[in-house]
Formats: C-alpha cells, sequence, structure tokens
C-alpha cells in the first residue's frame, strides 16, 4: 500500500517519471491511428481523417488526383515511413528528451494545420488532445530535471 500512495504524489520521481512515458506513448498512439487510418483509406477509399495524420492526407489526395494505383501505394508507404518517425519520437522521448517531446509537439501540430487547410476539424480537435498528454509528458519530463517547475507548468 505504501508503494501505491507514493505513486500519487507528484513529487515522487516514480510518479513524474509515470507520466512522462505515459505523455510519450501518445506517439505511439498516434502512430497506430494513423496507419491504421490509411489503411482504411487505402482498402475501402474512405475520404475523412478523424484520426489520422494531415501529411498523409495530402499524399492521398495527390495519389487519388494522379488516379493511379501506384500513386495510391505510395502514399500508404509514407504513411508507414511517418508513423515510423513517430514512433521512434515516442521511444526516444520515453527516454526522458525533452527536445524530442518539443520537436514531436512542434511537428504534431504543424501536422495538425494541414488538416485544418482540408477541413479536418474533428481530426484538428483530435490532434487538440492528443497534444493535451504529449505537452503533460513534456512537464513531467521537465519536472525530473528542474524542480521549479510545478505540477501546474507555471
Amino acid at each position: 500500500m505504501e508503494h501505491a500512495a507514493s505513486l500519487t504524489d507528484l513529487n515522487s520521481d516514480e510518479a513524474k517519471v509515470a507520466e512522462m512515458r505515459m505523455g510519450a506513448n501518445w506517439f505511439f498512439w498516434i502512430a497506430i491511428l494513423a496507419v491504421a487510418s490509411s489503411l482504411v483509406v487505402y482498402f475501402y477509399s474512405f475520404t475523412n481523417h478523424v484520426v489520422g495524420l494531415g501529411i498523409n492526407h495530402y499524399f492521398e489526395s495527390q495519389a487519388s488526383i494522379a488516379g493511379n494505383d501506384s500513386g495510391r501505394l505510395f502514399a500508404l508507404a509514407m504513411s508507414f515511413v511517418f508513423a515510423a518517425a513517430l514512433a521512434g519520437l515516442g521511444y526516444y522521448a520515453r527516454k526522458g528528451g525533452d527536445v524530442v517531446f518539443i520537436l514531436g509537439a512542434f511537428l504534431y501540430l504543424a501536422d495538425g494545420v494541414i488538416l485544418l487547410g482540408y477541413r479536418e476539424f474533428f481530426a484538428f480537435a483530435f490532434h487538440i488532445f492528443a497534444m493535451y498528454f504529449i505537452f503533460k509528458g513534456l512537464l513531467a519530463s521537465r519536472r525530473r530535471y528542474d524542480p521549479s517547475v510545478d505540477a501546474t507548468g507555471a
């Protein structure tokens, strides 16, 4: 019981690491959902991207304009490449890299702006939702090394 009580304390190292890893895990979830979304688009020609990436939407729209199957296959391959990059960011963020958190958050926010250009508002809302948890992971990572960063992030 004593160990469980210490995990609820935000000042313990275990709680900081657990919160940081939960924020970093969002990169993995985003990568999985982006691949799933791209597979649905590729196999079923579904046009909405509720949980997908904006850059994948760009490649898929360019492939549909070209109208050939090789373009659609290239778009699917690019989806796997971007998902692998997100998984790599998640891997290094789990190790406690503040720069990785910031780089990943910036890239994910830029991807959300691409979605706004395609008027995919639900996908953009999911980006904002995920950004909240990524930012919480960044704050937990910062609290590990800098005690002046408190639980509110101020």
